[in-house]
């Protein structure tokens, strides 16, 4: 074999060291499209428009099927999120609509009418009739059902009250009693407001269920067992022969939302055991009991009529295969449901049903299943919002339920930076909600949940009131392209409740940010009320004589303020809530 020398030989090896090169970034994963998925300003190749729509198309084409279909609804969720900032606000006071509704017509009628009445229901389109769904059948409209309606101390059950003293303690109860010369009247209010409610939940029997949807609103997996919401803002395409992928009118709500009661019926169902379970708690009545087990079953566990265990339709918009992230929180009041079922576990209804908590923590092991591997529920965990403070009340509610306080206990934990210290502020401002449109609202909203949190945390040992983040700078995410930094922590809960109570009684335009909405100053005055139970009674009777003297100005003339107090807008649950903290949660949470 002859040798090759000289420039032949360097010559030789450059044409080697060329085809080597070729061959590695052809055929190996530093390849142009590996090099391209570096950080920004590793590569200075500057690609033609052409170049990126195939990159971009190669890079979703590798892409796990789910990751997909929400990097493509990323963009439309993220460049909403301010304009849909007063949608759970406009369901909130939908909810409170509906409870009037109830008010003025369920007294021994059905809410919703799942029959084909002849005449009422000509045009309505179920999946369900009279054959397949038998709603229970309603008492005579004059019959007298004797409900209690107020507080009767003298029967007052003594398993509650040697649960209340249990939970609580004898000495603890006395003192919070002696400290609050108002607290027995507080009591009575509190359970005649309860008991009205349980009362208007125990007369209504109508049928509750996923199962009651139009044929045209069935989801995408074709189950009608599938729960589903529909996005508020959202209308049949014009410009397709199917209407499909419904667009965005902004600002101009879809009644075709109310065509799907999931949302409201799932509200109702934890609303009325919750009530229930109190009522059951103070009256020993078992009927109470009765109907919360019936509507347990009804919703979560009867073959014609069950859920299945998933919201990932929750939020939908039509002629998409999912729903959207914030549909996740359609569940974060279970937790009313769970204090009901604890409130009547030694009840006799309770006892003749064995299964029923098996069966539901089975249920609930699903759930929090699908959680765990949801894209929806991983963005609502990492919120660094209310939907994170509220998507960890909910997680922490279920994990309580199934018995894994361990990991309960760690969630809580996770808390204390992701959702409170990275939210307030040194000065108790919330800047994750302070830069919406309806920015009080928000911040209330937001530090409700993380009360709620607090108390949770009590029940592990987990102190989230004097928890004070790191000052360090943040990112407030506005849209996938609009970001801007926010200075975040220093501050506790109890600042934040201060910062509230405080630019409560000020005038309007004292407020730093930009606010659109309406203030409900009942509910920063009940969070204030907590507030003097957890930290101490001297540090905020100050706050909350100023709340209910700002109040007293702002009720109508000719309207008392004992007649304000029995309104909705009011709710005189706040004993329920001091109880809640009181008990660290262990009796019930603050509903409201």
């Amino acid at each position: 074999m002859a040798y090759i020398r000289g420039s032949t030989k360097r010559l030789v090896t450059i044409l080697l060291g060329f085809c080597i090169l070729f061959i590695l970034f052809t055929f190996t994963p530093y390849s142009d499209n590996a090099l391209d998925q570096l950080p920004h300003g590793w590569r200075s190749q500057t690609l033609t428009p052409e170049q990126e729509e195939a990159l971009i198309r190669q890079q979703q084409k590798d892409k796990p099927k789910d990751q997909e279909q929400y990097d493509q609804l990323w963009n439309d969720q993220e460049s909403e999120n301010q304009r849909e900032e007063a949608l759970e606000k406009e369901r909130l006071k939908e909810e409170k609509e509906l409870e009037k509704d109830v008010d003025k017509i369920n007294n021994d009628k059905i809410l919703f009418e799942n029959n084909d009445d002849e005449g009422n229901n000509k045009n309505k389109e179920t999946t369900t009739s009279a054959d397949d769904i038998v709603p229970i059948q309603d008492e005579d409209e004059d019959a007298q059902d004797d409900l209690p309606t107020e507080f009767n101390e003298s029967l007052f059950p003594p398993s509650s009250q040697k649960l209340l003293e249990a939970k609580i303690g004898v000495k603890a109860l006395n003192s919070y009693l002696n400290d609050n010369p108002q607290s027995l009247s507080a009591r009575d209010a509190s359970i005649a407001y309860s008991l009205a409610q349980a009362n208007i939940a125990y007369r209504n029997d109508s049928v509750y269920s996923v199962v009651i949807k139009p044929k045209s609103k069935i989801p995408p997996s074709g189950d009608i067992h599938d729960y589903t919401s529909l996005a508020r803002y959202f209308w049949k395409n014009p410009n397709t022969p199917d209407g499909l992928p419904y667009i965005r009118i902004d600002g101009k709500p879809n009644p075709d939302m109310d065509s799907v009661w999931d949302y409201r019926l799932l509200r109702k169902v934890f609303r009325d055991c919750y009530y229930m379970g109190q009522a059951y708690f103070w009256t020993g009545d078992e009927r109470y009991a009765e109907k919360i087990i019936y509507r347990v079953k009804e919703w979560f566990l009867n073959k014609d009529t069950y859920m299945n265990p998933n919201v990932k339709y929750a939020s939908l918009i039509f002629g998409h295969n999912l729903g959207r992230a914030q549909g996740v929180l359609d569940m974060f009041k279970v937790f009313g449901m769970f204090d009901a079922l604890k409130a009547i576990e030694g009840s006799k209804a309770m006892q003749a049903e064995p299964k029923l908590i098996p069966d539901l923590q089975k249920w609930f092991t699903e759930y929090i299943k699908w959680i765990d591997e949801s894209p929806q529920a991983n963005q609502e965990r990492n919120a660094r919002n209310n939907h994170g403070t509220y998507f960890a009340v909910q997680y922490v509610s279920i994990l309580e339920f199934l018995g894994r306080n361990d990991e309960a206990k760690a969630m809580l934990e996770e808390s204390k930076d992701k959702h409170i210290g990275s939210q307030i502020r040194d000065d108790g401002a919330q800047p994750h909600e302070t830069f919406r449109p309806i920015s009080f609202f928000y911040s209330t909203f937001n530090l409700q949940g993380m009360m709620l949190l607090g108390i949770q945390g009590m029940t592990h040992d987990v102190d989230l009131w004097h928890y004070k983040g790191p000052i360090e700078e943040g990112v407030v995410r506005i849209s996938a392209k609009n970001t801007y930094e926010v200075r975040v922590g220093g501050g506790t809960i109890e600042d934040a409740i201060r910062y509230i109570s405080e630019y409560g009684v000020r005038d309007l335009s004292e407020w730093p940010y930009v606010d659109t909405g309406s203030r409900n100053l009942y509910d920063v005055l009940k969070m204030a009320k907590m507030a003097s139970v957890i930290y101490g009674n001297d540090r905020w009777q100050e706050h909350i004589e100023n709340l209910e003297a700002r109040i007293d100005e702002q009720i109508p003339e000719g309207v008392t303020t004992e007649a304000e107090s029995t309104t909705e807008q009011s709710d005189p649950n706040g004993f329920i809530c001091d109880l809640a903290i009181l008990s660290k949660g262990t009796l019930w949470h603050c509903y409201k």
